[in-house]
C-alpha cells in the first residue's frame, strides 16, 4: 500500500513539474503511439511531396493516410507553411501532374 502511494505522488510531482517549466501540452497528449509511423527523410524531394505529414504536437513527420495523428489526434499538416516551401511544393506537385498526364 505505501509503496503505491510513492509511486502516485512521484507521478504527481512529475506532473507539476512538467506545469511549472510549461511542457504539460505535449507531456500530457503525445501517447508515444507515433514513433511507430515515423517517416524517414529521402534524398530527393521534400517530405510534403512525398507524402509525410507533420504532427505539431509530437512534433514528428509522421507517414500516414488520415489527416488526424494516430497518437495525439490531432490534425496532420501536410502542406508547408513557409512562402518559400510552399513554392516548392507546389512547382513538384506541378511536375507530377505533368508527368503524370503525359503518361
Amino acid at each position: 500500500m505505501m509503496v503505491n502511494f510513492d509511486i502516485q505522488f512521484f507521478n504527481l510531482f512529475v506532473l507539476v513539474l512538467i506545469t511549472f517549466f510549461g511542457v504539460l501540452l505535449i507531456a500530457s497528449i503525445c501517447n508515444g503511439i507515433c514513433i511507430q509511423h515515423k517517416a524517414q527523410r529521402l534524398d530527393e524531394g521534400g517530405r510534403y511531396a512525398n507524402g509525410q505529414k507533420r504532427c505539431q504536437c509530437c512534433e514528428i513527420y509522421i507517414k500516414w493516410d488520415g489527416i488526424w495523428c494516430p497518437c495525439c489526434n490531432y490534425r496532420l499538416r501536410s502542406k508547408p507553411r513557409n512562402k518559400k516551401y510552399r513554392e516548392k511544393y507546389q512547382s513538384r506537385i506541378k511536375k507530377q501532374e505533368v508527368i503524370i498526364n503525359a503518361l
